[in-house]
């Protein structure tokens, strides 16, 4: 049954990513920023020899991150890690500091960047279900509904096997299912329909009241 948490978690997955992502961005401003260049060195850390490849490597978990946790927001989060990274530098060119602006250091985060980026994107095309195509309506929209739809359906099946239960008994509580939840829709619907009208009628007098005083 070990596919039957993973459908059940998948919702979560973007939360889990902006809280990763906020604890990377702090834990690599304050790495990267704010540390004296005196105490890294106390310290025993160095990025005289490995500095461009913890650049790209930071940068890459923080792109990946950010792209799980707000995928339709991907051109702000480019924009927003571009001016970190430049921020890095021209805080490391502080005098307090004691550590040097490297333009190259941004090259190597715009590079982490793409990795993070393209990371992300190749683990929405193997996640469980795929978003449609695009926006709005489009031909065999309802075709590629059911295709995504396919291997989370197999994997609720599959998990329904193993706990015992038969397959005819499966597809005809989904029936049911699906069945109950039209109902509820229709229900849903009609109480939406009688609140429109009660709130026309409340308006309606509100306005007859303000005229006849």
């Amino acid at each position: 049954m070990k596919g039957c948490p993973i459908l059940l978690r998948a919702g979560s997955y973007p939360i889990v990513a902006r809280v990763a992502f906020l604890a990377a961005l702090a834990g690599v401003l304050l790495l990267l920023t704010l540390f004296p260049g005196w105490l890294l060195r106390n310290l025993g850390v160095t990025f005289t020899h490995h500095g461009k490849l913890i650049h790209a490597a930071a940068f890459t978990v923080l792109a990946a991150l950010a792209s799980v946790g707000w995928m339709k927001h991907k051109a702000k989060l480019i924009v927003l890690l571009a001016f970190s990274g430049v921020a890095i530098e021209v805080v490391q060119g502080a005098q307090l500091i004691g550590r040097g602006p490297d333009v190259f250091d941004w090259i190597a985060d715009c590079a982490g960047m793409a990795c993070g980026i393209s990371i992300a994107s190749w683990t929405r095309r193997h996640r469980l279900i795929s978003p449609p195509k695009r926006p709005g309506e489009y031909p065999d929209r309802e075709v590629d509904c059911q295709k995504a739809m396919e291997p989370a359906f197999q994997k609720i099946v599959n998990c329904m096997l193993e706990a015992g239960w038969a397959r005819g008994e499966i597809m005809r509580s989904l029936r049911r299912l699906i069945s109950a939840d039209n109902m509820t829709q229709k229900e849903n619907a009609k109480v939406e329909a009688k609140l429109a009208i009660a709130r026309a009628m409340v308006r309606a007098a509100g306005l007859s009241r303000g005229k006849s005083e």
